[in-house]
């Protein structure tokens, strides 16, 4: 007898619609609900998709309905906590979106609640799944280049059309709005797996982009760092920055180097490269890491948003299906397709601990120690 795909339930109809829905169904989860805020938009968002239940009330979904097996978070970064806790109250497993938390206390109290409960805890760092991303972290940490010594990323957008509008919490530095928390954090995560813990960084915040007077949160950010290893690492990006778009990820080590060579757009197909003693070469894609190509959100009238529209592109969706596959996998308690780990809250957590110092240390212009998980 084949069994019955996991229940899950979507907290969000903005991203958690657009690729949460899908990437669910593509992993073999049964989307059984989404729940937002506002009843009627959310049953008119969730009717095109065939969810079976639209509501705004995530505790009652959860006592009524026991074959949800996962709940994923993804409403705005300062409305994560009280979903998260209901699901953890609930015995569900958990998946939360990124920036995860208001501060580094509230991830704390999350990972606790999640570790203490003994559910199974999920951050949603898809792009540990991106195929060339996967790559790299797999070739740096096999010590294929030695002890890592610099690891470099720099990803420069040239803006999009400022009279399309942002949420207003995006907008907003007091709720967790910003490049560094939207997008760092993926940047973050990724040099984390790749080359280590963070011990101290330094920051720089700010917003170039003229457009958007009343932004208080930044659309453009480095961040130095050192990890407890004592490998250095520079973290770049603009969400507006006018001239050519520009992505590039290294990383240098004590027996060569390893990046990523990027095309001349985001999306277009990306390769691994190693230099060694033995000259350059690039690495052949594992079947296993390969994505296929997205495919953009159907339903265009659901597009109402610029965030809207970069998630609607499907860039993440693929990359999503493979987290989700290890997330069931823990919940069903199989071998994970991957070898490669999801992210869980204490990766959230210590995620959350460098976002704090960054933020700290752009405050007081100096550099400011990483406090541990």
């Amino acid at each position: 007898m084949t069994p019955s795909p996991l229940g899950a339930v979507v907290v969000g109809t903005g991203f958690g619609l657009f690729t949460h829905v899908r990437a669910l169904r593509d992993a073999g989860f049964e989307v059984r609900a989404i729940v937002g805020r506002d009843l009627a938009k959310t049953q008119a968002r969730a009717a095109p998709l065939n969810i079976p239940l639209a509501a705004n009330d995530l505790a009652r979904v959860l006592a009524d309905d026991p074959a949800i097996r996962l709940v994923t978070v993804a409403t705005p970064p300062h409305a994560h906590f009280s979903p998260v806790m209901q699901a953890i109250a609930a015995g569900r497993a958990v998946m939360c979106e990124k920036p995860f938390a208001r501060d580094l206390a509230q991830a704390r109290e999350m990972l606790a609640a999640a570790e203490a409960a003994g559910v199974v805890h999920a951050l949603g760092a898809e792009f540990r799944f991106d195929s060339a991303q996967a790559l790299l972290t797999r070739v740096v940490r096999s010590g294929a280049i030695g002890d890592p010594l610099m690891f470099h990323r720099t990803y420069q957008q040239p803006g999009g059309d400022t009279d399309e509008p942002l949420a207003d919490w995006w907008l907003d530095a007091a709720q967790g709005g910003g490049f560094l928390g939207a997008f760092g954090t993926h940047m973050i995560d990724q040099a984390r797996v790749t080359v280590g813990e963070f011990a101290a960084v330094s920051a720089v915040l700010r917003k170039l982009s003229p457009g958007r007077p009343t932004q208080t949160s930044d659309d453009y950010y480095t961040l130095q760092f050192r990890t407890a290893s004592g490998c250095m690492g520079l973290l770049e990006a603009a969400l507006a920055f006018p001239g050519p778009f520009v992505m590039s990820t290294k990383v240098a080590g004590t027996k060569g180097a390893a990046w990523i060579q990027s095309g001349a757009a985001f999306g277009d197909p990306e390769q691994v490269w190693v230099r060694d003693g033995q000259g350059a070469r690039m690495i052949d894609m594992p079947p296993e890491l390969i994505n296929p190509a997205p495919e953009p959100f159907p339903i265009g009238e659901l597009v109402q948003t610029e965030m809207d529209r970069w998630h609607s592109q499907g860039f993440d969706v693929a990359p999503y299906a493979k987290l989700f596959a290890q997330i069931g996998a823990r919940i069903a308690g199989t071998a994970p397709p991957l070898p490669d780990p999801a992210g869980d809250f204490r990766d959230a957590a210590a995620n959350q601990a460098i976002l704090d110092a960054a933020r700290r240390s752009n405050a007081e212009q100096r550099w400011v120690d990483v406090e541990v998980v």
